[in-house]
């Protein structure tokens, strides 16, 4: 953190990596969150660290809507879930690990004692049998070495059960102002987010606003009813990635493709027995396409099944609901260990933000005008 610059968005890319290069599994993000409060208080702020790990600064006062802007700052992962006699790993997922990834992969272990290397297992190619060489293998078929020859040998590195793995940490150069790296889900965020807090100590907004880390979205994306509990917001603007498109495999599912400028998701559904979502409220949505011709930024829109964010239960989180609203930076590859993004949709994400945010507390969020086809006077 030290050779972060006073402006962040002078060196995006450094501290993209510097932030990425944190392991942050699902209930294990102290690292980061650690990292996230130094970072804050260096810039003369006082930040607040609850139980969950989760960091927020608050900035700005007077009247008018409260807002809270949030990016989580966990990761998804592997759980070790039982130790072979020969001293290989069983694991279970944590989050939506992709399982077709999973063979071959290099992995961090991250103990009490410190981390330890490992990869996961794959059939050598020689003596795999025809039938097998295109089936995914599901997690409990997998195994996990990491070099030990017993159970004892595994218990002197120090793991056990319980213990969390991650993705290991690679950072990828690419052409087109582009990055492939780990954990781009959601350090992009949480780099957006950074940044803002820069801009806003210099043009503040012109009511209270609350900036806030949320941990274990990649779990069970509810972190952020904590936070809502605590600053109870009119408006919650959630900063997240969105899945991009423009591959030869996902082409025309949907319109999101890298340097496209910033996603607004118009509906995002889990679709896998939760029920959760998001619709945006209509006043936050006229809000960011003003805020992005404000800031002369390009805006995507995104209506997808399949996804859930840290918004999904925010607006019931209050007696009298919460407006909230999802943007998205795109990325491709999303939750492998190679995620991919363009540096230039994080910029246009900073500069959109900030103009959302400033005079959000302004923007009325009745609901009586809002009816098919009509839109809230600017």
């Amino acid at each position: 953190m030290s050779s972060w610059p006073d402006s962040l968005e002078d060196d995006l890319a450094g501290v993209l990596h510097d932030l990425c290069a944190v392991p942050a599994p699902s209930g294990h993000e102290d690292r980061l969150s650690a990292l996230i409060t130094e970072h804050l208080l260096s810039r003369e702020l006082d930040p607040v660290t609850d139980r969950l790990g989760q960091v927020a600064v608050s900035l700005g006062s007077g009247a008018g809507n409260r807002v809270l802007v949030t990016a989580h700052l966990d990761q998804l992962g592997l759980v070790v879930a039982a130790i072979e006699p020969d001293g290989f790993l069983r694991v279970q997922r944590l989050g939506g690990v992709p399982e077709r990834v999973l063979p071959g992969m290099r992995l961090m272990v991250m103990t009490r004692d410190g981390d330890v290397p490992a990869v996961v297992g794959v059939k050598s190619h020689h003596l795999t049998p025809p039938e097998e060489k295109y089936r995914g293998q599901p997690v409990g078929e997998l195994y996990v070495d990491v070099g030990a020859g017993s159970r004892d040998e595994v218990a002197d590195l120090g793991i056990t059960v319980g213990d969390p793995c991650t993705y290991g940490f690679n950072w990828q150069v690419l052409a087109g102002d582009r990055v492939a790296t780990t954990s781009l889900d959601d350090r992009f965020g949480v780099t957006a987010l950074l940044a803002l807090v820069d801009r806003l100590k210099t043009d503040p907004a012109l009511g209270p606003v609350a900036v806030a880390f949320s941990t274990q979205e990649e779990f069970h994306v509810r972190g952020t009813l904590a936070l809502a509990e605590r600053y109870q917001p009119d408006i919650v603007i959630n900063v997240d990635v969105s899945p991009a498109t423009d591959t030869p495999d996902l082409r025309g599912v949907s319109p999101v493709r890298l340097g496209g400028g910033v996603v607004l998701s118009r509906l995002s559904f889990h679709g896998r027995g939760t029920l959760g979502g998001l619709i945006p409220h209509p006043a936050l949505v006229t809000a960011v396409e003003s805020a992005a011709a404000t800031a002369g930024v390009d805006l995507q829109y995104e209506a997808i099944v399949g996804l859930i964010t840290d918004a999904a239960f925010l607006p019931m989180a209050s007696a009298e609901g919460i407006a909230a609203v999802g943007l998205g930076i795109p990325v491709r590859y999303t939750h492998s260990p190679v995620e991919t993004g363009q540096l230039s949709d994080l910029s246009a994400t900073i500069r959109l933000l900030h103009a959302l945010v400033v005079d959000a507390s302004t923007l009325d969020l009745g609901r009586g005008i809002n009816q098919p086809g009509q839109r809230p006077p600017p």
